[in-house]
Order: structure tokens, then sequence, then C-alpha cells
């Protein structure tokens, strides 16, 4: 039994077909690896400005003076701000002042806060 040439094999409009599927598929699964590689690089960078926001407070908690922590800073690809201000106490008996201490934590590129961490310390 003889094939008829048409029927012989793969035509050309197949081939660009499947090669189009193909390409699709690679396109949605580029996306997708993409996608969850940011989302890893963000998460690592959140992560480092934690770290770096919770050292920046125990440096503020202990540093008074001359020595204070300086009102902003960086530290790689982090920017940050150190505020702190002086509270009024509602309590009447209250002998203690107490101060709000704020560090915000920035991508230092885009300016995007990533951390932000308040305090309350007693003054000194």
């Amino acid at each position: 039994m003889k094939v008829a040439p048409s029927e012989a094999g793969f035509s050309l409009v197949e081939t660009l077909v499947s090669l189009a599927v193909i390409a699709g598929m690679s396109a949605m699964l580029f996306d997708s690896v993409s996608t969850h590689a940011l989302a890893g690089n963000r998460t690592a960078q959140k992560r480092e400005a934690v770290l770096l926001a919770r050292s920046l407070l125990a440096h503020a908690s202990i540093a008074s003076g001359p020595g204070e922590l300086p009102e902003s800073g960086h530290q790689g690809d982090l920017a940050w701000r150190y505020t702190h201000h002086t509270v009024r106490s509602e309590a009447r008996d209250s002998a203690a002042a107490l101060q709000q201490v704020r560090i915000d934590v920035l991508d230092r590129n885009t300016g995007r806060q990533l951390v932000r961490v308040e305090t309350l310390r007693l003054d000194q």
C-alpha cells in the first residue's frame, strides 16, 4: 500500500503551528519565572531592611549626646531616616518624659519605603 505524497509527513503549516504553541508556552513560563525571581529579591531586600532598622533602633537606644545616631544615612542600596521627639505625658504625677523614636528604611534607588519602626523610650 502506497501513501499519497500529501499524507507522507508533517506539512509546513503543522510545523509552524506547533512552533507557535511552543513559543507561547515558553513566554508564559519565562513570565512566571521572572515574577517569582522579582518577588524573591523584594523579600530579601525587605528582610535586610528589617535587620537594618532593628540595628539602628538598638544604636539609638544606647546612643545619646554627641555620638547620637545621625538623622539620615545609607548602607548599600538602603537609605534610612531617624527622627525623635518628646511626647507629652497625660499623667499628672509622671516624672519620666517619653521620647518617640521613628526609623524609616527606604530603597535608595526608588525611594520606596520598605520598613517603618516606631517606639517609645525614656527621654534622656
